[in-house]
C-alpha cells in the first residue's frame, strides 16, 4: 500500500528529508567551525573581560582552526550585549564571554530584563573567577582596610566609591563589602571601569574594587594603593597586598567570575568541541603562564557544573541586591 501523503509528499519521503537533515546537522557540527565565530563581550575593551576573552579568542582559534574575533558591545551593564547573544542564531557562531554581572546580578534587578539566563544561554565553560584589589588613591590617609573602615564609621557617608556601573559584580561587591564592615559610603557609578580607575587616580573618588587584571599595573607601579585583595591567599604577583580575611572580613572572599556561553539551544556536539578546545588550550603552559602574570588561574567548570555555579551566583546577589537596597537606574 502506498503511504498517505500531505501537500504532495509521502510519508517515506519526509522520512528521507528528516533522516538527511539530522545527516546534514551532525556533518556540520563535526566541521565546525567553518567560518569566523564571533565572541560579544557585553563591556568596553581593555576591561579584565576584554583581555580574557583576547585570550580565549586565540586560544579556541588555535585549536580549531578557524578565527575567533572579540566584538565590543557595551551598555546597561553588560545587558545589551547578552541580549544580542541570546536572541542569536543556536548555531556557535555567535558567542558570548562576559562576567557575571549581567547573567546573575542585571535580572534581579531589573524587572525589565529581555532575558532568563537559566532559559535563554546555553553554558559553555567557566574560564575563572577572579580576585579584586580594594584599592585607594596613594594620597589617601587610609594605609589598611581597618583604616578606610574607621573613617566610615566615624564621618557616615563621607566616603564614596567608584565602580564600573551599577549592578556590576564589582559595584556589589563592593557593597558587600561595607555591609560586612558596618559603615555607610555613596556609591558613583561610571560608563565601565577605565573612567572609574583614572577618577580614582585622580583623586575624585575614595575607593573601589577592581579585578586583579585591570589594576595590577597601577598597583605595582604605584599609582594606586592596594589595602585589600579578594582571594583565598596572597598573590605572587602582589606579595605584599593581605586578603581581606587577613585584614577580618570573612565572607567577602568572592571575586568575579568570567566564562563563555552560547544562546539557548545550541547543539550538544558544538557545546563540547568549543568547551574541550578552550580547556586543551588554558591548560598548555604557556597559557598557565600567561594568566598568572595577569593574577589568574584557570578553573574551568562546563556544563551542569556552569549552570549549577550560575544558579548559587544568582542567588548570593539577589541576597545582597536586598541587603543593601540596590535599584536600577
Amino acid at each position: 500500500m502506498r503511504s498517505s501523503s500531505r501537500n504532495g509528499i509521502t510519508r517515506r519521503t519526509a522520512m528521507s528529508l528528516a533522516l538527511a537533515g539530522l545527516a546534514s546537522n551532525s556533518l556540520r557540527a563535526a566541521d565546525y567551525p567553518t567560518r569566523t565565530v564571533t565572541l560579544i563581550v557585553p563591556y568596553a575593551a581593555g576591561g579584565t573581560a576584554d583581555i580574557l576573552a583576547r585570550i580565549a579568542a586565540e586560544v579556541l582559534g588555535e585549536k580549531l582552526g578557524r578565527s575567533f574575533v572579540v566584538e565590543n558591545k557595551p551598555g546597561a551593564s553588560g545587558m545589551i550585549g547578552c541580549n544580542a547573544v541570546a536572541k542569536a542564531a543556536p548555531d556557535g557562531y555567535t558567542l558570548l564571554f562576559t562576567a557575571g554581572g549581567p547573567l546573575t546580578i542585571g535580572p534581579h534587578l531589573t524587572k525589565n530584563a529581555q532575558y532568563r539566563t537559566e532559559v535563554d544561554f546555553t553554558p559553555l565553560a567557566l574560564v575563572t573567577e577572579v580576585p579584586s584589589f580594594l584599592v585607594v588613591n596613594p594620597n589617601n590617609p587610609a594605609k589598611t582596610v581597618a583604616d578606610l573602615v574607621a573613617t566610615g564609621k566615624a564621618q557616615p557617608k563621607k566616603l564614596n566609591f567608584a565602580s564600573p556601573g551599577v549592578g556590576t559584580s564589582v559595584h556589589l561587591l563592593a557593597e558587600l563589602f561595607r555591609l560586612e564592615a558596618g559603615f555607610e559610603a555613596t556609591h558613583v557609578p561610571y560608563r565601565g571601569g577605565a573612567p572609574a580607575v583614572s577618577d580614582l587616580i585622580s583623586g575624585h573618588v575614595d575607593f573601589l574594587f577592581e579585578n586583579v587584571p585591570q589594576l595590577l599595573p597601577q598597583v605595582t607601579g604605584g599609582t594606586l594603593r592596594a589595602l585589600a585583595l579578594t582571594a583565598p591567599s596572597r598573590l605572587p604577583s602582589a606579595p605584599d597586598v593581605p586578603t581581606l580575611e587577613e585584614a577580618g572580613l570573612r565572607n567577602i572572599g568572592v571575586g568575579t567570575w568570567y566564562g563563555l556561553l552560547g544562546p539557548a539551544g545550541l547543539p550538544a556536539d558544538i557545546s563540547t568541541r568549543v568547551a574541550q578546545a578552550l580547556h586543551s588550550g588554558l591548560t598548555d603552559a604557556s597559557q598557565v603562564k600567561r594568566l598568572a602574570d595577569l593574577g589568574v588561574t584557570a578553573d574551568l567548570k562546563t556544563g551542569k557544573d556552569f549552570a549549577a555555579f550560575l544558579a548559587g551566583d544568582g542567588a548570593r546577589w539577589k541576597s545582597v541586591i536586598e541587603r543593601a537596597r540596590i535599584e536600577a537606574p
